[in-house]
């Protein structure tokens, strides 16, 4: 017979796991507000993957009481095709960065299949064009 040992539990390291490869792109993204919360803004991202983003936000952008939005934006792939995505967010949660500056963190809610494979194709195509830069390890 065989023990295992536990270590104990301060040493233990949480590791989050992603459904989807996130990528660092700013991408130009307006915020529509579910019902009339707010006046629609526009915003750049911080990052995107096909599950979520993070979007930067202006000094005394008021956002923290809403809960699910609408994201819009305009992905251009290398084939020169544009899509105009339109993604109902949950509001994860709003960091404050250094300035003053938010960061709104939104988790996709449902997102077409369609949707998920242009978010994903854009993703790959942006990763290849940054490895062949040697800017992406």
């Amino acid at each position: 017979m065989m023990q295992l040992l536990l270590p104990e539990a301060e040493t233990f390291v949480k590791i989050q796991r992603r459904q989807y490869m996130r990528l660092d792109v700013t991408l130009d993204t307006a915020i529509h507000p579910e019902h009339s919360e707010f006046t629609p803004l526009r915003a750049l991202t911080e990052d995107i993957s096909a599950g979520g983003a993070s979007i930067r936000l202006l000094k005394g952008t008021n956002i923290q009481s809403v809960s699910q939005l609408y994201l819009w934006m305009e992905l251009t792939l290398k084939s020169g095709e544009i899509h105009y995505l339109r993604l109902k967010s949950k509001v994860i949660r709003v960091t404050e960065k250094k300035h003053g500056n938010m960061l709104l963190h939104v988790q996709f809610l449902e997102p077409a299949k369609n949707d998920v494979k242009i978010l994903m194709r854009f993703i790959f195509e942006k990763q290849a064009d940054l490895k062949k830069k040697g800017l992406y390890v």
